[in-house]
């Protein structure tokens, strides 16, 4: 099975004019309308296609047909573009794929494995209408603008996906003015709807949501799916991004048996220090926490010390030790800490050593940085 991969940011960097893009990208559309027409009789595994420069609608629609047609099993599409796409024209395939890009998304193949899709635009607007016909996906990675509706979301088999959901800026806009209303806040005001997607994959085991995703599900997704099978969570943190959704996720995780943050900052807000956040409450408060039932295991801290404030740093800490402090079944804490001071590595480990966990499981905590890799129990 032949594996076909195309990527023009080689040859697209920063510093080339723009009439030498103008002949690069019209190479590169000929290189891939030749090697597909001239290995068009082989059989084909994988297709990547990854466009630093914006091509155009019509070149990637008809190399989406054309590999649909010979049953492709992975799919990665990678396409950057400064304008919207307002195709009307559909792609139809023996596996029926109609690419409205932008405008609307429809994939519907019964070959279809692996698919990959990366939509880099400025997001002024919504697409009018996605949908995912794919009954034996077992991978999907997705980044891409809420589309006003999902008709179809068909990933019965499922095993593993990749979300970076964005809200355009009108509705960003508008989920800021509801986080200042307090009545609007409290009835949990919708600005978009990504339900039916992300209901649509609650069948995975494994999955990454993006920042920009934790947002969409605080106010474009409810309620908040159930996700049963999940055993492996990744989340990617802002400082600029609240986790009340999270908090809300987590309880529907029931199964989940490790965790892993991307960074381990975010926007204190109404609902910080409260049971609908997982940051420490004030000390004369007793309050509870989701985290006092998790079911996970292994706790993975990525970018740990990447900070822009000294008073990050104290954030940080003040988050793992609370972890410690009420996650019962916490059999293994791992640190990634990006310093390259040794006796810094030393202290943080020194100090989650010295975190009390009567009552709860024992747990090993293991502390890396680029030149140790420090471990102890509690």
């Amino acid at each position: 099975m032949m594996n076909l991969d195309f990527d023009d940011s080689i040859s697209m960097h920063p510093g080339v004019r723009r009439q030498e893009r103008d002949k690069i990208r019209r190479r590169f559309i000929r290189l891939v309308d030749s090697k597909l027409a001239l290995h068009r009789n082989a059989p084909l595994n994988r297709l990547s296609i990854k466009c630093k420069d914006d091509v155009g609608p019509a070149p990637v629609i008809r190399w989406i047909s054309k590999v649909l047609n010979r049953h492709v099993t992975e799919l990665v599409l990678n396409i950057s573009s400064h304008w919207s796409w307002p195709l009307s024209s559909e792609v139809d395939s023996s596996e029926t794929m109609c690419q409205e890009f932008w405008e609307s998304c429809s994939v519907s193949s019964i070959t279809l494995k692996r698919l990959t899709f990366r939509f880099k635009q400025m997001v002024y607007d919504n697409p009018k209408s996605v949908s995912f016909d794919t009954p034996n996906l077992v991978y999907f990675e997705y980044s891409d603008a809420i589309a006003d509706t999902y008709p179809n979301v068909n990933f019965p088999l499922l095993v593993e996906a990749s979300l970076d959901l964005r809200m355009t800026h009108e509705q960003i806009g508008q989920a800021k003015l509801s986080e200042d209303d307090i009545a609007k806040e409290k009835e949990g005001t919708m600005v978009g709807n990504a339900t039916v997607l992300l209901m649509g994959i609650c069948n995975v085991k494994k999955l990454y949501l993006s920042d920009n995703t934790l947002e969409v599900l605080a106010f474009c997704c409810k309620p908040m799916p159930v996700y049963n099978n999940l055993v492996h969570l990744t989340i990617k943190t802002h400082r600029d991004v609240e986790w009340k959704s999270l908090t809300a996720l987590l309880r529907n995780c029931q199964n989940l048996e490790t965790l892993v943050f991307e960074g381990l900052l975010h926007r204190y807000g109404m609902n910080c220090r409260s049971c609908e956040c997982l940051c420490k409450p004030w000390e004369e408060e007793d309050v509870p926490t989701c985290l006092s039932s998790s079911p996970v295991k292994v706790l993975e801290i990525l970018k740990f010390g990447d900070i822009c404030e000294d008073e990050d740093m104290d954030k940080m800490m003040e988050q793992v030790e609370y972890f410690l402090e009420t996650m019962p079944n916490l059999e293994q804490l791992i640190i990634h800490y990006e310093t390259s001071i040794d006796e810094d590595v030393e202290e943080v480990l020194s100090q989650f050593q010295m975190v009390s966990r009567e009552g709860l499981s024992k747990c090993k905590i293991q502390v890396i940085s680029d030149n140790l890799n420090l471990s102890s129990s509690t």
